[in-house]
């Protein structure tokens, strides 16, 4: 249908209307050509384009959600941190599947933290822009063997080449091929993988028609980051950081943009009622409606010398000691180190193992931590005694 739509565009006024034939679409490519460049600047309007006239479902695009459409697509590296409620994810696969449209034989991913959550918002989302979207739909090869969509698999193959499925972020992924991809939600995904999997995979540019490669094209090697904000000194941090440079040394190649919740309840998307009851909320904080809702990256100070985040990533005791044990050395001992809460406060012991050393100091190691709130000297000395026994 849309083929047919620009030979009507395409024809002069009071042309004869003709049946589709090889020779007619040869006659009128210089025209598509025109057509195709222009969506590819102008994403937004190409959406109109195939709600068509009567747009069944009266679907319109907001304003903002233009911006992001046309932002996205000029540009090979995209970074945007949005709060909830702001279509982040609809609008980023909306952008994938405008590529597969308009650049035949691509081939484009969206991954994230798991595996089966990249497939439920690839499925979603696209299920979605399909009923919205009829002209989408009609472009997706639905035939048997062709489309998959499941709880772990999601493959959506295009009537002119192009590909969008999932690719998990894990060691598995090695050795795939894509053409440009999205990362959601990139604060889940892991840093090594991302950079020694993910990233590598797409290092193939699309193949024209006429089995040439050209490497300036936006599409090759895209990547894009979507994402509600972290913490900082985080990876996904120092990528928006990165990119952030990036975008003042090489505008066109580049882009980062955010928001907070103001504008989805400006067009409705989100209730200002609904935002209010959580700051009523009794278990409201601060710093965590900060990043889901206001985008404000959280954490350490900018210039700190340790990451508060790190630390806490490592203070994990993989194999910690409920009792004596002598798996390490028979000559080992405990050492109680107790913090003691009055009037309320909260007391803390440390069970330190000590091994002694043939040469030099004894080794050191925590293995244990306890916890009580607020409990009576009595009670905490009760504790205590039953700890001492048990090491």
């Amino acid at each position: 249908m849309a083929l047919a739509d620009l030979m009507e565009l395409s024809l002069a006024a009071g042309g004869k209307k003709q049946g589709l034939s090889e020779e007619r679409i040869r006659a009128q490519m210089p025209v598509i050509r025109q057509y195709i460049a222009y969506w590819r600047e102008y994403p937004d309007l190409f959406v109109e384009f195939l709600c068509g006239e009567e747009n069944p479902e009266n679907f319109h695009l907001f304003f903002y959600q233009r911006v992001f459409l046309r932002a996205v697509m000029r540009h090979k590296y995209a970074y945007a941190t949005f709060p909830r409620a702001y279509s982040k994810s609809f609008l980023s696969v909306l952008i994938l599947m405008i590529r597969c449209v308009l650049y035949p034989g691509a081939h484009l991913f969206v991954t994230t933290g798991g595996k089966e959550q990249a497939a439920g918002i690839a499925r979603e989302k696209a299920e979605e822009l399909c009923k919205l979207i009829p002209g989408l739909r009609n472009e997706i090869d639905w035939s048997r063997g062709a489309t998959k969509a499941s709880k772990n698999e999601v493959e959506y193959r295009f009537k002119n080449g192009s590909k969008l499925d999932i690719i998990a972020a894990q060691q598995s992924s090695r050795g795939k091929r894509a053409t440009g991809g999205l990362m959601e939600e990139c604060i889940l995904i892991d840093q090594t993988v991302l950079n020694e999997v993910i990233i590598p995979t797409m290092n193939v540019d699309r193949r024209l028609p006429d089995g040439t490669h050209q490497e300036s094209e936006t599409i090759n090697k895209s990547q894009i980051y979507v994402t509600t904000a972290g913490w900082k000194n985080s990876f996904a941090y120092e990528k928006l950081i990165q990119l952030l440079i990036q975008m003042i040394i090489e505008p066109n190649e580049a882009f980062v943009m955010g928001g907070t919740w103001r504008v989805p309840v400006m067009e409705k998307l989100l209730r200002k009622s609904f935002i209010e009851e959580l700051k009523l909320d009794g278990t409201y904080n601060d710093a965590s409606f900060a990043r889901e809702y206001e985008s404000e990256w959280s954490g350490d100070a900018e210039n700190a010398y340790f990451s508060a985040e790190r630390f806490d990533k490592y203070r994990v005791l993989l194999q910690p000691e409920y009792e004596f044990s002598n798996r390490s050395s028979k000559n080992a001992y405990y050492v109680l180190g107790i913090d003691v809460g009055r009037k309320g406060c909260t007391s803390e012991v440390c069970v330190f193992k000590v091994t002694p050393q043939a040469q030099g100091t004894s080794l050191k190691t925590l293995v244990n931590l306890y916890t009580w709130d607020e409990e009576h000297f009595e009670a905490q000395a009760i504790h205590i005694k039953k700890l001492s026994y048990k090491y």
